[in-house]
């Protein structure tokens, strides 16, 4: 147990400060990290699948995560090698069904969905925060403040579902996916997240100064649920892989905080949904 405790102090410390520093320098230096985390996450995600007898393309996963990370780096409308956005996809499907023929693994059909799956699940959902980095190329800074406030508001609300949670909670929200997660925790993390958000907000963070985007209070309180239901929704999604193959953690590679997708399970959901609202609501000022 002491020695659990110490592991995971010593990733808070060297962990959270580092994120930190990394979406605070951005570009190169955010995209990289986001994509190392794309690979380690869909590698643990397919290791699980392999449990159940499924053999997943890797080297195909791995390819998708360096090319959608460099079309968010770039912008979604940009072409690589003259590959747009659609062709890019075709493409990795045609390699995927092609290479499953040559491969002599059994459950053909299983590998080349999970595959498929596993790149649709975390590098093209996980990349959106490159974008969500530098949504406003007016302001680069503004994009900087976004994402520094979605990990804050979702570290906030991890800790706050987990200590009402462990402290006062008692009915089960979704006992089958997870056993341990209640009704108190669930809300409390909903709560925190909306009133982290609203008081980022109060306090100026969230405004740019040198475009004409501002977020209205209507968009803060929306962005405080993205980030406290489907945030924790992120959580749901994983626990159910987990339990599908009978494995508590998806790696140890964090030592006491198991893997890499259990620790950004979350903004797997809630970073493209937050990118994807952000778009739609003032996207004419980005």
């Amino acid at each position: 147990m002491a020695n659990t405790f110490a592991s995971r102090m010593i990733i808070n410390v060297l962990g959270i400060p580092g994120i930190l520093l990394l979406v605070y320098l951005g570009r190169f230096y955010f995209a990289i990290f986001i994509t190392l985390v794309c690979l380690l996450a869909l590698r643990e995600f397919y290791l699980l699948c392999r449990i159940k007898g499924i053999s997943p393309q890797f080297s195909v996963g791995a390819l998708a995560c360096i090319l959608i990370s460099l079309f968010y780096y770039r912008g979604l409308e940009s072409t690589i090698l003259s590959f747009s956005w659609q062709n890019i996809v075709i493409l990795l499907v045609l390699i995927t069904i092609v290479f499953e023929l040559f491969r002599n693994k059994e459950k053909g059909t299983e590998n080349i969905a999970i595959t498929l799956g596993g790149i649709l699940y975390i590098p093209i959902l996980l990349g959106g925060l490159i974008a969500l980095r530098q949504i406003d190329l007016l302001d680069y800074s503004f994009g900087m403040r976004l994402t520094m406030s979605l990990f804050i508001t979702l570290w906030v609300c991890d800790s706050a579902a987990y200590v009402f949670g462990k402290m006062w909670g008692k009915k089960k929200i979704l006992e089958r996916v997870s056993p341990k997660k209640t009704v108190t925790g669930c809300t409390a993390g909903l709560v925190s997240a909306i009133l982290i958000y609203l008081l980022i907000w109060k306090l100026g963070y969230l405004e740019s100064s040198q475009s004409s985007v501002s977020l209205s209070i209507l968009d803060v309180l929306i962005l405080g649920i993205i980030v406290g239901v489907f945030g924790q929704m992120g959580d749901f999604i994983e626990s159910l892989i987990k339990r599908d193959v009978g494995v508590k953690d998806s790696s140890n590679f964090l030592l006491g905080h198991g893997g890499v997708l259990d620790r950004f399970d979350s903004l797997i959901v809630a970073s493209p949904l937050t990118y994807l609202y952000l778009k739609l609501s003032i996207g004419s000022g980005v």
